[in-house]
């Protein structure tokens, strides 16, 4: 792969991204842009602000809900093994779950609609250690109630892949980790790419939240733990391996189950495996999926007919990454077809139910 730093853009875009705050107090991110053999990047700002260690190409960020491409992808590989089926039942796996969830299936977890409860708000008061993937499970298998029919409607879930990386875990019987580590990361040679943050590891971005005139050290809360729903730390070079014509993971039959088992979310937008995606006129697919937790925020797109990507990831929670991105669309002449308002403003409304 061909790499080039990016110098055109770099002044406007670096002081969007980390506003009126001089380098030397402000954390950052880094903007990456690959078309076929081309990839530039632009990175800026601080991964440790206390140690004074600044971002690169390789330093990993917490994908919050970027994540949940890998988690759906471990699961289909499973399916592919014919281990699984779209149409197995979960109680077929967890046992131990309610009667009420006697009609999910897998693909109603990929997809968004099984109903199941937000484990957010299930979450004891008293809570005060970080909750694990198990833990999420031990939440909702008491309840007896699911939100609506599986199936019958698109409601985004962070319960349902948390499940499904205990579903690889149970099915392939090895930690999540591991499977994700060997099925594809070193598969396609991501060796920056980790899931949880729970032992160390170098080259680390951390999370900032900007209070004042300052940036607050605030890296993990008690929801930041969980692997299936966002665990996945990254780099900027590694999510250059994972998406594009390269890719043997993302072949053929991928994108024809992404058509077969996709769900309706709104604006002709649809949902399925682990991304958001709409159709242009033409044909042609534009996936993209953004996250958010304490102290990250990122967003991707990506065309697979033009092997176009583009992400933007930050160790720092506020909203400068929309006006980044929004340039960085623009000087690339992107059109994301059939959404007519800011895509961070379309995501928010859908993660908030306001479809």
């Amino acid at each position: 792969m061909r790499r080039i730093i990016a110098t055109a853009m770099s002044f406007v875009l670096s002081s969007m991204l980390f506003g009126q705050t001089s380098l030397n107090e402000s954390p950052g991110g880094i903007l990456s842009i690959k078309k076929g053999q081309e990839f530039r990047t632009i990175a800026q700002g601080y991964a440790h602000l206390e140690k004074s260690i600044l971002i690169t190409n390789e330093t990993r960020f917490r994908m919050a809900s970027v994540s949940k491409q890998f988690t759906a992808m471990a699961v289909y590989l499973l399916i592919q093994d014919e281990k699984l089926n779209f149409d197995t039942p979960i109680r077929n796996i967890f046992p131990e779950l309610p009667v009420s969830c006697k009609k999910i299936q897998i693909q109603h977890l990929l997809n968004h609609t099984s109903g199941l409860v937000d484990y957010e708000n299930v979450i004891p008061t008293s809570q005060k250690m970080q909750l694990s993937d198990a833990d999420v499970l031990k939440l909702i298998q008491n309840l007896d109630t699911v939100y609506f029919e599986p199936g019958t409607q698109f409601q985004y879930s962070n319960t349902a892949y948390c499940l499904l990386s205990l579903v690889v875990e149970r099915v392939s019987k090895q930690p999540f980790e591991d499977f994700c580590r060997t099925r594809i990361f070193n598969y396609l040679g991501m060796q920056d790419a980790q899931i949880s943050a729970s032992h160390g590891f170098e080259r680390r971005a951390f999370g900032y939240h900007p209070k004042d005139s300052v940036f607050q050290f605030a890296d993990q809360s008690i929801t930041s733990a969980t692997r299936g729903d966002g665990g996945v730390y990254i780099s900027a070079d590694d999510f250059g391996k994972w998406l594009g014509k390269k890719n043997p993971l993302l072949s053929a039959r991928f994108f024809k189950d992404l058509e077969t088992y996709k769900v309706p979310v709104k604006d002709e937008v649809y949902y399925s495996l682990g991304f958001f995606f709409t159709k242009s006129e033409d044909g042609n697919l534009t996936l993209f999926h953004s996250g958010e937790s304490i102290g990250f925020h990122n967003i991707m797109l990506f065309q697979p007919q033009h092997d176009l990507i583009i992400a933007l990831f930050t160790n720092r929670d506020d909203k400068y990454i929309v006006k980044v991105w929004e340039i960085a669309m623009k000087d690339e002449n992107i059109i994301i077809p059939n959404i007519k308002e800011s895509l961070f403003l379309w995501l928010n409304k859908v993660y908030n139910g306001d479809i």
